[in-house]
């Protein structure tokens, strides 16, 4: 239980100063993940790999918040939130690229449709899969090359 109880701390404590210390926090959740890959339970490791995607795209690290966010998802690729978090990480990303490199943003946007587009059949709210498969149209609609 003492593992379980430090995860739930370090998840609290870094939720709490992620917004006026980034960089501690993201340090919060590193300790955590390690924490939950020690206990072995896959779930809590996506829950924590979720926030560390949002922790480092808020320390503005693409690549690290894209591996977490993917990491998220192999953890635990049944649960509909950690696809969802890979498809606004990557939406995140992609908005971030510059102009000359638009091949990876649209790689980006494809990949973000797609896992939008899993969240979506992973729900039962009719809503929720309207409104999922309507940011999946979106970023479907960004992956397409500009005219002219």
């Amino acid at each position: 239980m003492g593992s379980s109880d430090d995860l739930a701390r370090l998840l609290k404590e870094a939720a709490a100063s992620m917004k006026s210390d980034v960089k501690g926090a993201v340090a919060k959740l590193e300790s955590a993940y390690a924490i939950a890959q020690g206990t072995g339970n896959a779930d809590d490791a996506a829950v924590v790999a979720e926030e560390l995607a949002r922790g480092w795209a808020r320390r503005k690290s693409a690549s690290r918040s894209l591996y977490y966010a993917h990491k998220s998802t192999k953890l635990s690729p049944g649960q509909r939130s950690t696809w969802t978090t890979l498809a606004k990480t990557c939406e995140l990303v992609a908005s971030r690229i510059p102009e000359g490199k638009q091949r990876r943003a649209q790689a980006l946007y494809r990949a973000a449709a797609s896992a939008f587009k899993k969240a979506a059949s992973m729900t039962k709210d009719a809503e929720d899969k309207r409104w999922l498969l309507e940011l999946a149209g979106d970023a479907s609609r960004q992956a397409k090359p500009k005219a002219g």
